[in-house]
């Protein structure tokens, strides 16, 4: 499983894990945990177990727990992982909008070209505005998901 790890029997994960298992951005599982103090502890992102390489490790156990009592808490069995509606009733700037498929596209060319060069490297959403075209922001926030979705296979043995 990805990010999945034992220390002394006990299943650890990481964010990424977490991220994969909610459906959750990145940004969500950051503020549940910034945040878990302000919840009811019933309903509250666990504590770090441990840190190795500045990579933090979560309890599995307690983070199936959290996101159980989440989901029954704020409802999101019913809305959709962040809690929010999907399509344009969700409000909010781009509200459970679908991926275009020509995001799709440069998402998959993005990961490609981690896939081939090994990881990221510096510069590599310029050079594909340069080669396919576009705009810079366009292919940054592709890259950003290639990576996301790059880190998610290279951690998943």
């Amino acid at each position: 499983m990805l990010g999945l790890h034992l220390v002394k029997g006990r299943a650890l994960v990481r964010r990424a894990w977490i991220m994969r298992y909610t459906g959750a951005g990145r940004s969500t599982v950051a503020r549940w945990y910034t945040l878990r103090h302000e919840q009811p502890p019933e309903r509250r992102h666990p504590d770090r177990v441990i840190t190795v390489d500045r990579i933090d490790y979560y309890d599995e156990e307690a983070v199936v727990a959290f996101w159980a009592a989440h989901q029954e808490g704020v409802g999101t069995a019913r809305l959709g992982v962040s809690g929010r509606r999907s399509g344009a009733e969700g409000g909010g700037r781009g509200a459970g909008r679908p991926v275009s498929q020509k995001r799709a596209q440069a998402v998959e060319i993005a990961l490609a070209e981690l896939r081939r060069a090994g990881g990221y490297q510096r510069g590599l959403a310029a050079r594909l505005a340069r080669t396919h075209g576009g705009g810079a922001s366009t292919w940054e926030r592709a890259v950003a998901d290639a990576r996301t979705t790059y880190a998610a296979e290279v951690n998943e043995d």
